[in-house]
């Protein structure tokens, strides 16, 4: 008997737990997944950093990493999943009890009682439990604690039908806490990328804001030009001879006009100035660091055209999406919910089987080894709490089931969008770099014809502003057309924070 118990023990014991599923996504993106998350974490508080002289892309994404405070929330879940699951896994506990009583009777004499006693249970994947106690039972002094009435027991249980139960199956507890890792794991890679993701926009919003600047300081620095060659040609300045008697070459209107272009242009400098700096600010703030800072960002703003497969990529993004590798885990955890709602209606059979060794007592020998063993059986006859958390459990898998197809066309919808985004944002890249290049022209005719006296100061205005336009609308869409890019990467699954531009 003795030896079909141990048997039957170490075969429970060695079941194995079953491994979480991957959620359907590919060994590549789980690769990527887990390559996101830290050797090490630290949560520590850290002064605001202040930021260098010189900063690339790559370098504050780096940055943001490890000062920005609110990816160190998401860094925490991620610590307390991991500590979860390690939990979950602790399947021996033992417990060490004692316990000193001194009383008196009237009339009697004082005693003083004393116990201890060391019990352990070491849980089974399959539900069942083996558990040990070693007692000294109760004892008048401390010199004979353990030469009286010692016991020894050892039992095991088993559910028999109802073994899928969160209180019951330490499988099912251990599933569920590595279920509940591997949905933070794939928080946590969101989490890093949108981190990443607004680094990249706020670093090329602040590119953009500086590029505009300088768009705008050379419309200002022209038409401070132009201001003073009119003025020059209205009042002779620099341009009328010792007692020469000079005539105005252009009306009073053009030096006026002159004078508002300058204005206004030094007007669009000043606001552009501005957002550059409310730009910086932001990516600084973003990254953790102290704002105020203007620190030159030596990642240009690059532009390469590419193909797209939008076909190929749809399939792509499926296989990678982690939104729906979440909600292919909480399917997982609505199947055993439903599963564990069902069982509970089955009956509630434990099978109990063990031994138990009195010892020796202070006066004779107990008559040795007892065995002991049974079966306790519950029949639930009718309770409608167990048939409407089933009820439940259904709805919410067939509710889930649904959130996963419209999680799929939503995936691929994305993904059809930013492809195409990209393509008309290079169409008009293309027409911008032809507008540039006409503007510029036109503006040179233009300046050509008014130097020789063949149109008016207005032609000039007129093809200053519309350079300056082209020459706006062709960097925007430049940016533009890079963070869509990195929102279609985002979209596939990729990781955003590789291939990046120097």
């Amino acid at each position: 008997m003795r030896t079909g118990l141990v048997i039957g023990v170490l075969v429970v014991l060695a079941a194995p737990v079953a491994a979480t599923d991957s959620a359907g996504l590919s060994p590549e993106m789980w690769d990527r997944v887990r390559a996101a998350e830290p050797a090490a974490i630290e949560l520590a508080p850290t002064p605001s950093q202040g930021a260098s002289a010189m900063l690339s892309l790559n370098e504050c994404i780096a940055l943001a990493f490890r000062y920005n405070s609110g990816f160190r929330q998401d860094q925490e879940r991620l610590i307390n999943a991991r500590r979860g699951l390690w939990t979950a896994d602790q399947r021996f506990y033992p417990t060490l009890s004692s316990q000193a009583e001194r009383s008196k009777n009237p009339g009697g004499t004082a005693e003083t009682d004393v116990s201890a006693s060391l019990e352990t249970r070491w849980e089974a994947l399959g539900g069942g439990s083996l558990g040990t106690s070693v007692g000294t039972g109760t004892q008048n002094t401390f010199g004979a604690l353990l030469s009286r009435e010692p016991s020894i027991t050892v039992d095991y249980e088993q559910p028999l039908m109802r073994g899928a139960g969160l209180a019951s199956s330490t499988a099912e507890r251990i599933r569920s806490a590595r279920s509940g890792l591997a949905a933070q794991e794939l928080s946590f890679y969101d989490a890093h990328q949108d981190l990443a993701q607004r680094i990249i926009d706020d670093y090329y919003s602040v590119l953009l804001a500086r590029g505009e600047v300088k768009i705008a300081e050379r419309s200002a620095d022209r038409a401070k030009h132009l201001y003073d060659i009119n003025h020059a040609k209205f009042s002779g300045e620099g341009l009328a001879q010792p007692g020469e008697e000079w005539v105005s070459q252009v009306a009073e209107i053009d030096v006026d006009q002159a004078r508002l272009s300058w204005d206004r242009s030094k007007q669009q400098l000043i606001s552009r100035q501005q957002a550059y700096r409310d730009a910086m600010d932001r990516l600084l703030l973003d990254m953790g660091l102290l704002p105020g800072a203007t620190p030159d960002l030596t990642t240009p703003v690059v532009y390469s055209a590419q193909d797209h497969d939008e076909t190929a990529l749809v399939e792509t993004a499926l296989v990678n999406s982690t939104e729906l590798a979440r909600l292919e885990l909480s399917r997982q955890d609505a199947v055993a919910d439903l599963r564990i709602a069902r069982s509970e209606r089955h009956p509630d059979v434990l099978a109990t089987v063990g031994v138990t060794n009195p010892g020796e007592t202070a006066s004779e020998t107990s008559p040795g080894t007892g065995w002991f063993g049974g079966v306790r059986a519950e029949l639930p006859l009718l309770d409608r709490r167990r048939q409407e958390r089933v009820t439940g459990a259904e709805r919410s898998l067939a509710v889930l089931e649904q959130r996963i197809v419209a999680t799929r066309d939503r995936v691929a919808q994305e993904v059809q969008r930013q492809v195409r985004a990209a393509g008309s944002s290079q169409a008009r890249i293309d027409i911008g770099e032809r507008s540039v290049t006409l503007a510029r022209k036109s503006r040179e005719a233009a300046q050509g014809m008014y130097d020789e006296g063949l149109s008016d100061y207005l032609r000039v205005l007129d093809a200053e502003d519309r350079l300056v336009e082209a020459e706006r609308s062709l960097l925007q869409e430049q940016v533009q057309y890079f963070l869509t890019s990195v929102r279609l990467r985002r979209a596939l699954g990729e990781d955003i924070t590789q291939e990046l531009p120097d």
